[in-house]
């Protein structure tokens, strides 16, 4: 919802222009695609570390495979947002501060559930 209000308020900005809420959109969707990756990442490895202790079974040190794949992966994923995020500002000439702001969407929806939880008197 969030990132709806901001795409309209780019549109708005920008005299109906598409680049700002392009950039808002996906700004966004980079930050949601960077989320599940990580969230996949801990949790395979909270998964192996349960499982077997991250640990290489044979010799009880990590396994120099394991390793440079984890880096691999890590490298890869992070090459892929670089790529996206360049598609988005290059070709497609979107603005790189609604991008940003995109990208800061997930930071305002933390804040304001923060401000929810406090004013409802939550415990935090």
């Amino acid at each position: 919802m969030i990132a709806a209000i901001a795409a309209t308020a780019a549109l708005i900005r920008d005299g109906g222009r598409p680049e700002g809420a392009l950039g808002v959109l996906a700004g966004t969707g980079l930050m949601a695609f960077s989320y599940r990756v990580i969230r996949q990442s801990v949790d395979a490895r909270a998964t192996r570390a349960l499982i077997d202790g991250g640990q290489d079974r044979q010799s009880g040190r990590p396994g120099l495979a394991r390793t440079a794949w984890t880096l691999t992966k890590y490298v890869t994923r992070y090459g892929v947002v670089a790529v996206a995020a360049w598609v988005v500002l290059v070709p497609l000439h979107a603005s790189p501060v609604w991008l940003f702001a995109g990208v800061s969407v997930p930071v305002a929806a933390i804040g304001i559930e923060a401000l929810l939880t406090r004013r409802a008197g939550r415990p935090t």
